[in-house]
């Protein structure tokens, strides 16, 4: 059995989504078994994992439009360490900017045919906020053509503090 792209079954699939997490805590915030359900049920997301060999090896969650952001929020991408360097964060990138319908959009992985798309996917924007710490993401980010849109500093009305966020779009 090969990668198969595929939308998340609440309950099978989240505590083993959970552990994918673990080692990312400081960078993903809250998450969790029943964090992975409530996200699975959102009609708002989808919440897809990559299914490889019959183990998650990754996800993606991708959220509809809402509030002053336009676009598809790339809400998370997670490889498990295990299978980091791969390319697999490359193809989860490339798939959710093919999903968005930003222009021109990379070559990504195939969903499940039987996976429904939700109607608020093409809207041709895709954007994110990443950790700047986290270097390997904003690198992978910034080479599939997204851009640095705002800072968002740790001290709120301090624009000369460090960033705490960095927001990304492309499309």
């Amino acid at each position: 059995m090969g990668q198969l792209l595929r939308a998340c079954v609440p309950s099978a699939d989240a505590a083993p989504l959970a552990r994918l997490d673990a080692e990312l805590a400081d960078v993903l915030g809250a998450s969790g078994p029943r964090w992975h359900d409530t996200v699975a049920a959102d009609p708002g997301r989808a919440h897809l994992v990559l299914d490889d060999g019959g183990e998650p090896a990754g996800y993606l969650v991708l959220a509809a439009p809402r509030g002053p952001e336009p676009g598809i929020e790339l809400h998370r991408l997670v490889v498990a360490a295990d299978r980091r360097g791969r390319g697999l964060g490359r193809a989860l990138l490339r798939t959710a900017l093919a999903l968005a319908a930003v222009p021109q959009p990379p070559a990504g992985l195939d969903p499940d045919p039987a996976w429904i798309r939700p109607d608020w996917l093409p809207a041709g924007r895709l954007w994110l906020e990443a950790h700047p710490a986290n270097s390997a993401a904003v690198h992978l980010y910034r080479s599939e053509g997204l851009l640095t849109e705002a800072r968002l500093p740790s001290v709120p009305g301090d624009p000369s503090s460090p960033a705490r966020r960095l927001v990304l779009a492309r499309g």
